[in-house]
């Protein structure tokens, strides 16, 4: 299982086994936190989520999946494609699985 999400053109897929580092900084939503906002509203959004992984990264690694899919350096690679692609496409709008 893993999250499809697009903007504009542009589309990421990452797999669900590291949902855990997401919930640890929204609780509520994970990831799916930014769906439906423009490129532009979300930067905040991923940056706080860029910069509370990385702040906890020690107790985040912890949470790496035992199957090897995924892990808090491809977690933290993802989020940061995210980013460069919310600076890329400000007007567009997030859809998510």
């Amino acid at each position: 299982m893993s999250y499809d999400i697009s903007i504009a053109d542009e589309e990421f897929n990452y797999t669900y086994n590291v949902s855990g580092m997401w919930y640890d900084c929204f609780p509520e939503k994970g990831i799916r936190e930014f769906y439906g906002m423009t490129g532009g509203e979300s930067i905040p959004v991923l940056r706080k989520l860029r910069d509370h992984m990385e702040d906890n990264r020690d107790r985040l690694i912890e949470m790496e999946p035992d199957n090897g899919w995924g892990s808090f350096e491809g977690a933290l690679g993802f989020v940061n494609r995210l980013i460069g692609a919310a600076f890329a496409c400000p007007a567009s709008t997030w859809e998510g699985d």
